[in-house]
């Protein structure tokens, strides 16, 4: 299921399009988005010997870091988002003491201590990797890259589920250009001696509601940006184009998370 959406080649460009997580409507809408592979994390922690502490970079509400928290001493979730943050703290409920909520960019943040695993989950694409990689090179020897948080099928099938987002994307100021998309989602390879990688795949049932609120999760399509009148002609549409997908309103999502692993790197690969 393809979501390319506004494609950011710069740095500074990167930090316009992510501001769009700082509104408190995308933190809130963020938890609607599917999970991850559960199998994804027993494999991970098959990978990694130490126990002490953990890092997740671009935490948001805690997705990752939360899961983590069940196995690590220490957990620190790193979001520039204040609103990600407070998401954060709420959805955990004070249950890990061990998570250390840091509102804070990737780029700013400074440790003296290291970490036996890095964990970006949907997030390695804002950094500015320049600036971060070569902190991460000092910190751990185990880089986790997560993605795949949104169907591998569309409920609806790819064509018609292109067809919709080439119309809203034209609407909202973007281009349908996914292998533009392909490559900035790839853009943080030649930073990493990657190990390995796996795919997990799965299926969830999800409320037609709930799916579509996910969407406001996501920079291209928040609210804030989008404006209330487009963003509730954006909600009808899509609702009726995947309604008669539903039973009884709710989605059967085909999911594939997908995780790359290694040691990040001082310089990128040439």
């Amino acid at each position: 299921m393809h979501r390319p959406g506004r494609i950011a080649t710069s740095p500074s460009a990167r930090r316009a399009v992510a501001s769009a997580f700082a509104d408190a409507d995308v933190a809130r809408c963020y938890a609607a988005r599917p999970p991850y592979a559960p199998e994804l994390y027993a494999f991970l922690l098959g990978q990694v010997a130490g126990r002490g502490r953990a890092l997740d970079l671009g935490c948001g509400p805690g997705k990752v870091a939360i899961v983590l928290a069940d196995h690590f001493a220490e957990v620190v979730a790193l979001d520039p988002s204040a609103a990600m943050i407070d998401a954060g703290r709420a959805a955990d409920a004070g249950r890990h003491g061990g998570i250390a909520w840091t509102c804070d960019t990737a780029e700013a943040y400074r440790t003296d201590r290291g970490f036996d695993l890095v964990t970006a989950g949907t997030s390695i694409h804002w950094l500015d990797h320049q600036a971060v990689f070569p902190k991460l090179a000092g910190w751990t020897g185990t880089l986790a890259v997560i993605g795949g948080d949104e169907p591998a099928v569309a409920p609806c099938g790819d064509e018609a589920w292109t067809a919709f987002l080439a119309r809203w994307l034209a609407r909202v100021g973007g281009r349908y250009d996914p292998a533009g998309a392909a490559a900035e989602a790839g853009r943080h390879e030649a930073w990493m001696d990657i190990a390995g990688r796996k795919e997990f795949s799965f299926t969830v049932r999800q409320g037609l509601a709930e799916f579509i609120r996910g969407q406001h999760s996501r920079a291209t399509w928040s609210r804030a940006v989008m404006g209330e009148a487009l963003a509730t002609e954006f909600d009808r549409e899509l609702e009726a184009l995947l309604r008669p997908f539903a039973t009884d309103g709710q989605l059967d999502l085909t999911m594939v998370s997908t995780l790359s692993w290694g040691a990040p790197r001082r310089e990128p690969r040439q």
